[in-house]
Order: structure tokens, then sequence, then C-alpha cells
């Protein structure tokens, strides 16, 4: 019988890594080890972690007689997703660098680094040095010097860096579900015009309060941002942040701030990345939450809109309808940018020139087209005459009266100017059916967010972006409603405030110029100085301002 021997079976016995981590160095001196310890916030609990960790790495160190304890390197309450704001690790790679540092002592990768790409290059670079600096993360029982690390290294940091990432979305996941829920965060450190009570309660801070309506106040006023900030600094006023210096642009994001009518516009801006943490303006990336009534208003909606439509009245100044021409408001004239020639439509501006009468020289003030006076560099066909500034305050004056001694016939136009611009029966119907189905499903998605459990679910999301859509396409079909009634509102209010105005003045003699810049739109200067005023109510008188004279025969 034959014996068939069993083929041979091999067993590797790997050798155990081995590195110098306990034992002192080459010479005898001992081995210098930094111990780095981080938490993530700045709570009690992870701040009682992080004396631990430190307490803990000490005791280790002391423990073992080839080591003596070079420092402690602890940073707390910043994130671990990037080593750019993290001073004390930055300290520590320095040291080790200048070869202070034999090896780093620290609980886990995600202490470390929850950057898969840093947590690597770091290591590589720091086992670059001469000598090598080694890494050993307690938890995972790794140590960096040894050759099989860096396989386990790139595993286990990947799956820290997935944990940040998981974390992170969980966590925005959570921010949007409050903000449906018209819950929002609104923070008044640096907030102008507001503070937080003990309670937490957002309440208004009336010294503050009176530089914001100071501010929306002299913007409707005429007055440009920087203007109004010269005015705020000359006066001694303090911005949110307590600096007496104010810049056009504190004074722009005033204006344009939602929350001083009481509402709350959330996730203005988004963290695009979640290792960097960089955050963007939210241009249609996330969806964004406009929660009304959460907090006491400072300005009411009416004015708040008003400087909107001013804003953008102003923002329309820099290119005409065709965009053939640009230029910017001015606020040092009643007339800058109100007045506009008649034959070419460029933006008509203000000179100083020189006469003469009697052998003696004089300066006027006129106004004349831009292409007219040789500055507009795209368009120089143009020969409208200028006009001398007291012509257009006397013409303006003159009109003034005329339209108070004939009243019954302004009303009688204003009235159709608001009627042409009036939602028809079926429109006005329209709106308040779609405010009311904008409302109901503003209902459905607050209930929705309110019922739903701490975790994301698939039909959770389906549904919430189906109410969104629909939503979002009944707001664009009520927004375009609301802008006509917006501007029959406007016009009704124009009229009105000309009504007032034209009653309450008694003599309309000497130029007004408060008068002019509450009732006029815009100005439009003819050839031969013919002058139409447009007034805001929609109202429209046209005058020469100035007859030629023709000479006298002889």
């Amino acid at each position: 019988m034959t014996n068939h021997q069993s083929p041979s079976r091999v067993r590797i016995i790997p050798a155990k890594a081995r590195t110098s981590r306990t034992e002192a160095n080459p010479g005898g001196q001992k081995k210098r080890i930094a111990v780095y310890a981080r938490v993530s916030t700045d709570s009690e609990m992870q701040a009682s972690s992080y004396e631990l960790q430190v307490d803990h790495y000490k005791d280790y160190v002391s423990k073992n007689p080839a080591w003596i304890l070079a420092d402690v390197y602890a940073d707390e309450g910043i994130s671990g997703t990037s080593t750019k704001n993290r001073t004390e690790f930055n300290r520590m790679i320095q040291d080790c660098e200048e070869g202070r540092i034999d090896y780093i002592l620290t609980k886990s990768i995600s202490r470390f680094a929850r950057n898969t790409l840093d947590c690597i290059s770091i290591i590589r670079r720091l086992k670059s040095l001469r000598p090598a600096v080694g890494v050993f993360f307690e938890k995972e029982n790794i140590d960096t010097l040894d050759s099989k690390s860096e396989l386990f290294l790139t595993i286990l940091s990947s799956m820290a860096q997935e944990e940040s990432r998981s974390v992170s979305e969980n966590t925005k996941w959570g921010v949007q579900k409050r903000f449906q829920q018209g819950i929002v965060h609104m923070p008044t450190t640096f907030f102008l015009g507001y503070d937080t009570d003990e309670d937490g309660e957002i309440v208004i801070n009336e010294e503050q309060a009176e530089v914001v309506r100071r501010i929306f106040r002299e913007y409707l006023e005429g007055k440009g941002c920087p203007s109004i900030a010269k005015g705020l600094t000359r006066d001694g006023l303090k911005t949110g942040k307590g600096n007496k210096t104010w810049t056009s642009d504190a004074v722009y994001k005033i204006l344009k701030q939602e929350k001083y009518q009481g509402h709350c516009l959330a996730q203005k801006t988004v963290t695009i990345d979640f290792l960097s943490h960089k955050r963007v303006r939210n241009r249609d990336i996330q969806p964004q939450y406009f929660v009304k009534n959460t907090h006491p208003a400072i300005i009411s909606e009416e004015t708040f809109e008003a400087v909107q439509q001013e804003m953008k009245r102003r923002s329309l100044m820099m290119r005409d309808p065709d965009n053939k021409y640009r230029q910017h408001f001015s606020g040092h004239s009643p007339f800058s940018n109100q007045y506009y020639c008649g034959e070419c439509g460029r933006p008509v501006i203000r000179r100083r020139m020189t006469s003469s009468r009697k052998g003696e020289k004089y300066y006027i003030s006129a106004w004349q087209c831009r292409v007219t006076a040789g500055l507009d560099r795209d368009y120089k066909d143009c020969k409208t005459s200028y006009v001398h500034e007291t012509d257009l305050e006397n013409a303006f004056m003159k009109i003034m009266r005329g339209m108070k001694e004939n009243l019954d016939e302004v009303i009688e136009e204003a009235k159709q100017a608001i009627q042409k611009a009036s939602l028809s029966p079926p429109e006005q119907q329209r709106l308040e059916e779609l405010n009311t189905q904008i409302e109901a499903i503003t209902d459905r998605i607050s209930d929705l967010a309110a019922r739903e459990s701490a975790t994301s679910d698939a039909i959770y999301d389906a549904t919430l972006r189906h109410l969104i859509y629909e939503q979002e396409i009944l707001q664009q079909e009520r927004d375009s409603l609301e802008d006509n009634m917006q501007e029959q509102l406007y016009l009704e209010k124009q009229f009105q405030s000309l009504l007032v105005l034209l009653e309450e003045t008694e003599k309309l003699e000497d130029f007004d110029v408060t008068l002019f810049k509450k009732t006029i739109e815009r100005g439009i200067i003819y050839k031969e100085r013919i002058v139409e005023f447009q007034f805001k109510c929609r109202v429209k008188r046209t005058l020469c301002v100035r007859e030629r004279k023709t000479p006298k025969k002889k």
C-alpha cells in the first residue's frame, strides 16, 4: 500500500514590529517625548476630557525611565479637520523640525487629524527628518516608524475623515430642519440696534436703534452711503462693533439687512467643504428660509421696502435700458441724477460756466447733456443747449404754483395713472388665492419638520422637496402680481404726499429743495430749453424755462 504524504503547509510567523519608541536614544540620552491633546468644543465635559488626556500622558511618560517630557501641546475648541488654525499643533511640528522632539504621543488619529491628506503628509514629513520623529497613536496602537504603519494609517485616517463628513452632513441637516420649523439663531453681540436679555430674548437697544432709523431716513432723503457714513463719523456715533469710523459699506449692509423689519432670512451663507470650512454666499447652492416676525422690528416694512426700491432705482442709473451709458449716483445737488437729455437719452450733468457782463467775469451753474459737454466717449452726435440752474429752479416752482391753482386737473391725471397700474379684479382675486395657497404649504412644511425624527429620511426629503418646489412656483406668480400691486401702492402714496405738500406749502416762490426731492422722479431737457418734469405719482408737466431772445429789427 502506497503512503501518500500530505502536501506541505507553511504558516508565516511575522516578526514583531520593533521600533525604538520605548528605548533611550543611541547615545544614552533620554528620548524627548511630546504629548498632543485636543478637544473639539469648549463644553465643560470636553474640557474635562482635555485635562484627563494631559494628566494621563504626563503620568505615562514619567513611568518610562528612558523618556523625558519635552512639552505638552494642546488645542482647545478647534476643529480637527484642518491644521490651519491649530496653533499648538503647528508649534509642535516646528519644534520637531528644530530637533527638540524625538516622539509624539497622542490619543487617536481623529485627535491628531481628520483630514487624510494632512495626516499622511505630516507623518511623512516627520519621518523624513534626521533623525526621524515618530508618532504613536494609543487607541489604534500604531507607531508611524513601523514600516507597516502607513497602510493602516491611510485606512484609519480615511475612516476618520468620513466620520467628519458624516457629522458635518448630520449637523447641516439638523440646522436646516430648525429653519423649516421657523427656529433661527440671531447673535446680537455686534448687531447694531439689538441686545439679548437675561432670558435669551432679543430686545431693541433704543440708543443704537436711533442710529439705524437715521440711516434709513437719510437714505430716503437722497443721501448716498458715503455721505451718511461721513455724517455718522462726524457726530461720533459708534458702529455695531464699537468703532467710531463708519464706512459706506457698513451703511449699505445696514440698509440691506432684513432683520431690521423683524424678519430673518436664514442660510445666507453655506459651508461648501467640511475640510476647509470655507463659507460662501448662498447663490442657489442650498435653500434659504425667510422667517417672519422672529423679533421686534426697528424699521417698518413700508420703510424697508421703500429703501430697497430706491436702491434699485439708483442701481439702474448705472445703465439705461439700452445699455448706452453708465453713471453713478450723486447726492451733491438736488438735481444730481435727476435730469436726462431728451434728444440722446444721456444723463445731464452740472457745469460751472464763465460769463461776462460789462467787462466783469462771473460764474454760473448750468446743466448740460453729457454728450454736448464732450464727456461721453461713446457718443458724439448731440447738440442740446445747456440750461441755467436758476432757470430750472424757477421753472419747477412755477409748475408747482400752477398745479396748486388747478388741483382738480392734477387729481384726475394722477387717478388715471394709478388706475393704469392697478391690478384688475381677476388679478386681485388670484393674488388672494396665491397668498392662501402659499400660507397653507408653509404650514405643511412646518408641520412636517416638527414631526420628523432626528435622522434624515428619503420619504421625508422627497415630500419636503416637492412642497418646496410647489411653493416656489406659486411664489413666482405671486411676486409678479405683488410687484404690480406695490407699484399701485407706491403711486397712491406719492399722490397723497403731493396733495399734502401742495396744501401745506403756502409760499411757492423761492426754490424748495425738499419739495423737489419729494415730488420729482426725473426731468427731461429737450432742445430750445424745453423741460419736462415727471412727478413720482406719474403726473407730467412741460415748460420752456427760457425763451430764446430774438434780435431787434433795425
